[in-house]
């Protein structure tokens, strides 16, 4: 009997030990499929005493963000429609049903995406796909005026007529024209602001000026 009980809790182990394995393999080729920066050496920091543990910091730091990235998107897909990545930013989580992921390698018109990612929402929920420039015809009076849109403070660098957004998800939309004769600027900074629930919360406070 005690040789019985011994040999389901070796197997039990035996078991526990092949789930976490298998875990780690997926993970590692996950990371592999969709990482943008490999073989990166980090330099080793050493403690030259020259700066007091409270001194604060006084060195500025320049970061561009778009400079010489070269990434490796996957191909995104809602509900079978191919859809260019901007509309993540305005989709619900709440409605979505169920998210797969394929590294299958592809190309659509000339652009290889490493890996598809289809994205299905509920049964129940119709998104309604408009792209920023078919959103900035029918909610504003811009027309052909230059635009530079951002979705949550985070401003777009795609093509917005293919940069897509689901409607529904939309709370509210704020423009703010920039003018600039000394630079040459002269623009308008359009501003989606999504349902959240931190701009739902936002948008209902009520702010009193005064002692």
């Amino acid at each position: 009997m005690s040789w019985i009980i011994k040999t389901e809790i070796t197997m039990n182990s035996i078991t526990i030990k092949m789930k976490y394995s298998l875990i780690l393999v997926f993970a590692f080729l996950f990371m592999n499929a969709f990482s943008q920066i490999r073989n990166i050496k980090v330099p080793e920091v050493k403690n030259t005493g020259t700066q007091k543990p409270d001194e604060p910091d006084t060195v500025l730091r320049v970061s561009y963000v778009n400079k010489n990235v070269s990434e490796r998107k996957p191909a995104y897909y809602l509900n079978g429609q191919f859809i260019n990545e901007t509309v993540l930013k305005t989709i619900n989580p709440k409605i979505l049903d169920d998210v797969k992921i394929e590294k299958k390698e592809v190309e659509i018109k000339g652009i290889k995406y490493y890996g598809q990612i289809f994205i299905k929402t509920k049964s129940d929920y119709k998104p309604i796909l408009i792209s920023l420039n078919e959103l900035k015809a029918k909610y504003t009076d811009l027309k052909h005026t230059k635009t530079i849109f951002m979705i949550d403070n985070e401003i777009i660098n795609e093509d917005y007529d293919k940069s897509l957004v689901d409607e529904n998800y939309i709370l509210k939309i704020s423009i703010e024209k920039v003018k600039n004769k000394k630079e040459r600027l002269n623009f308008n900074l359009v501003n989606v602001m999504t349902r959240t629930e931190e701009n739902i919360r936002k948008s209902n406070e009520i702010f009193i000026r005064g002692i």
